[in-house]
């Protein structure tokens, strides 16, 4: 595994590594991430392979609103809601497999952006293993397993954080998939929090 730090030049060499279909760990606004290019298959069945996980929905994360609608279709509630929301914990379910998140963390934030896609965005551990806010604790787990990743950036202690609030929104219906930090209630109008 390569270890960089998150300078303009670490960032660039694993924007390079997942445009070739690496798969690389980076800080999230929330933990330390696993991810690459969403779009790729080889890239979705590492992550399983790393993760020693068989679900194969994640969350991906993107540089902004314009970079998800570039890729998937979002309804006017699910648009008003990120852009009262984003950047910031909340992730949306856009699709069978994926959610979608703008994240307050730069580094992600640019890697999204420089990758010009969205990248996926599932905790650095094996599966049920401990959510990592250190690098160390993501190669702890990783260590010893014949799948790994290619490249980590390591950012140093992130703090810890709640998770992101994962909501799925059809028409006016709100599902609140998984609590986090975001309090949907707080933010929906009125008879419309169903």
């Amino acid at each position: 595994m390569i270890i960089v730090k998150p300078t303009q030049a670490g960032i660039l060499q694993a924007v390079r590594v997942i445009k070739k279909g690496g798969v690389i760990v980076y800080p999230t606004d929330t933990a330390y991430a696993l991810g690459g290019i969403f779009n790729f298959k080889k890239v979705n069945a590492k992550i399983l392979k790393i993760k020693k996980r068989k679900d194969d929905k994640f969350t991906l994360i993107a540089a902004d609103l314009s970079q998800v609608r570039k890729f998937f279709k979002l309804n006017q509630n699910q648009k008003k809601l990120a852009k009262e929301c984003w950047p910031g914990p909340l992730s949306l379910v856009i699709s069978r497999r994926f959610a979608v998140r703008v994240p307050k963390n730069l580094v992600a934030l640019k890697l999204a952006k420089l990758a010009g896609r969205p990248i996926i965005a599932t905790s650095a551990n094996l599966a049920g293993g401990k959510t990592p806010y250190r690098v160390s604790e993501a190669i702890k787990q990783f260590a010893n397993q014949k799948n790994q990743p290619d490249l980590i950036i390591d950012a140093g202690q992130l703090a810890k954080r709640k998770v992101s609030t994962v909501v799925k929104i059809t028409k006016n219906k709100i599902e609140i998939l998984r609590a986090g930090e975001i309090k949907i209630k707080s933010l929906w109008p009125a008879g419309e929090n169903k």
